[in-house]
């Protein structure tokens, strides 16, 4: 048998509080809190603890049935998930085009039966919609909590009956979680996010000391395992950073740290006088409905702004609305279904309503957002502009024959003599469906090949710490193809001037240099100078395709203008940007490939006159109202199959 551990510890509604302030104010001052993301791993690792504290208890006096124990957890958690996602989808049908709608009663239907990890993990991608374009994101970690309880207690139950060795039982499932988990970090990063079996192990750290029984029991041990608990946790919250392969090697530190402070007690030092204390515990006691409420209010403010992150005068009172919102359902509505007359009378009510708003999520769903909301509107077809937003894949044309395709792909277009080869990330590769269109009307003389992957740039030596780290030796391929099929004109393109961000670096003699520096972005271009020196020398007239206009002004999302009330149609709609304007955001990127090209005998393309005109003003919109960018900086493939030839010369 085991060890009850089921007395109420003050210090772990601290511990949730501490948890659930990191992720909030994380969410509302990204800047400020870098690291904040860990308070989700913390909360697993409480929740781990503390229900199999639970079922220890009940197993070990013989009181466990699967029936109280899934009601209990009902009344906890169904009546404030209930209302966070009435209140979400409501405001949606206010706010949202349909596209998003249906999305987000998608996400109320998946969200309502604890899958929201499942759903979002279907939809990852490069092109996939932004995480503050999805009010209901954040329920993913109660996805993940929710199918640990399902399936931790019928392990622990059918264990108990068989007499199998628990602690065996539990460390080889620990294990293979952990394992899943690191190995799952190297080779997709949306797999190692939101999969069940990658994040097991985080509960199951929790678990672990509920199902041994352990606390420390010694003065030092108390000592150690709160200060060593908390040290961890805050390098966690200051130094992680969102562009880190998370959760593999880099969850230990926070999930340790939690079991830390749990193991050391109610009575080691920092969880009595900090954790326990009056506001601490306040905060842990609403921290569930705060959870729950504050990304909705943040995602919301968002999409109202077109995108713009909140003020910091909005952030802090996002942050205070979503803790009176906590309170008000902490107040009103959990703890009537959890402790008074409601639970008396029907523990069956919070999952006939959960169940009821899960039906209005699908119905929603199903309805395609209900696009006759917007009727009324003059000037905008709504329709248009949310197939606009579903108007983009990293996917090859229908006549591309593939030869490779993981995160990079290599495809080849038509059967003419002479090749030409693009090189380069997702702005590069949709030029294809432009090549596509000459071969459906015969007139592709050439052989294309295309060696492209999602913001994959053609630059020997970029290194990627993020989800974006899958694009191997592109250049390698590039190069392997020019020799091997002896390619006559390499067309190079990419968002030039998007590779300056956190978490990408140059490999230059042996150091890495972030590409946030001028030297990293001295490197960058140097390398790339490298790189079209050695195409030349292997025979191959280079093009380099200079920077692409993009901007807010051209996503689709923003076509319609927001306010708190609704809807109306937006000036952008009608509005231009000078081209001016669009060529100073790229005049040092042109610059550098120009500089390039004078030097290496590359031939430079300007795609702006195709995509802009020739005039001095450039409109997000083509034909008949329709927009040409499916977001901020890919053009749809309908308005480059009609209209982008610079590089039609290359391929006719």
């Amino acid at each position: 048998m085991f060890r009850n551990i089921t007395t109420y510890r003050a210090d772990i509604d601290g511990l949730r509080a501490f948890a659930v302030a990191t992720v909030v104010f994380y969410h509302a001052f990204p800047a400020a809190m870098p690291g904040g993301f860990v308070g989700v791993d913390v909360f697993f690792v409480i929740s781990g603890f503390l229900i199999s504290s639970i079922l220890i208890s009940d197993m070990n006096e013989h009181r466990f049935s699967f029936f109280g124990f899934y009601g209990r957890r009902a009344r906890r958690i169904f009546p404030a998930l209930a209302a966070c996602l009435v209140v979400t989808l409501a405001y949606g049908y206010v706010a949202l085009t349909p596209s998003e709608l249906a999305q987000l009663g998608k996400h109320v239907f998946f969200g309502a039966g604890f899958l929201s990890n499942i759903a979002l993990w279907s939809e990852a991608g490069y092109f996939d919609t932004a995480a503050i374009y999805k009010p209901l994101l954040h329920l993913w970690s109660l996805g993940i909590e929710e199918q640990f309880y399902i399936l931790w207690p019928m392990l622990l139950w059918v264990a108990l009956r068989i007499k199998a060795n628990i602690a065996r039982l539990f460390a080889v499932l620990f294990v293979v979680s952990f394992a899943v988990n690191i190995v799952l970090s190297t080779i997709n990063l949306s797999d190692d996010f939101y999969l069940p079996i990658s994040r097991f192990w985080e509960l199951m750290a929790g678990g672990g000391l509920a199902v041994f029984g352990r606390s420390a029991q010694t003065l030092r041990g108390r000592f150690i395992g709160s200060f060593a608990g908390a040290a961890a946790l805050l390098c966690s919250v200051v130094l992680f950073t969102p562009g880190l392969r998370f959760p593999g090697w880099y969850a230990l530190l926070p999930v340790a740290g939690a079991t830390a402070l749990i193991f050391a007690g109610p009575n080691a030092p920092l969880n009595r006088t900090v954790l326990s204390s009056r506001a601490f515990v306040a905060v842990g006691l609403i921290s569930y409905p705060l959870y729950l409420w504050h990304w909705p209010l943040i995602s919301y403010a968002y999409i109202v702004r077109l995108g713009k992150p909140p003020t910091p005068l909005m952030g802090l009172a996002i942050v205070v609305a979503s803790v009176v919102l906590a309170w008000l359902t902490y107040r009103f509505v959990e703890c009537p279904v959890r402790f008074g007359a409601v639970r008396r009378r029907n523990t069956v009510l919070p999952a006939t309503v959960l169940a009821l708003v899960g039906i209005c999520g699908a119905v929603v769903w199903a309805g395609k957002g209900f696009p006759e909301r917007f009727a009324r509107l003059p000037g905008v077809d709504i329709q248009k502009i949310g197939a606009a937003r579903l108007d983009a894949d990293f996917k090859p044309t229908a006549g591309m024959a593939l030869t490779e395709h993981d995160w990079t792909l290599i495809a080849r277009l038509g059967s003419g003599e002479r090749k030409v080869a693009f090189g380069g990330d997702s702005l590069l590769f949709h030029f294809g469906p432009r090549a596509q269109q000459l071969s459906d009307d015969g007139r592709l003389a050439a052989t294309a090949f295309f060696v492209t992957g999602p913001r994959c740039p053609p630059v020997p030596g970029v290194i990627q710490e993020d989800k974006f780290s899958g694009c191997g030796d592109l250049t390698g391929k590039l190069l392997d193809l020019v020799r091997r099929e002896k390619v006559a004109s390499v067309v190079l393109g990419a968002a030039w001037s998007g590779y300056s961000a956190q978490g990408m670096y140059i490999e230059r003699d042996g150091k890495r240099l972030p590409l946030t520096t001028r030297e990293g972005q001295d490197a960058f271009y140097a390398s790339l100078e490298r790189f079209v020196s050695l195409l030349r020398s292997e025979g191959a007239v280079v093009y380099l395709v200079l920077g692409l206009p993009s901007g807010a002004l051209f996503d689709p999302r923003n076509m319609v203008a927001r306010s708190i009330g609704g809807f109306r149609v937006s000036p952008s709609v009608d509005a231009v940007v000078r081209v001016s304007e669009l060529r100073v955001v790229l005049a040092d990127t042109d610059a550098r490939l120009n500089a390039i090209g004078a030097r290496t005998g590359a031939v430079t393309l300007d795609p702006f006159p195709d995509i802009c005109g020739t005039g001095s003003e450039c409109s997000p919109l083509f034909g008949a109202g329709e927009p040409k960018f499916s977001d901020q900086s890919h053009l749809r493939p309908a308005f480059v199959r009609e209209n982008l030839h610079f590089l039609d010369g290359l391929l006719e």
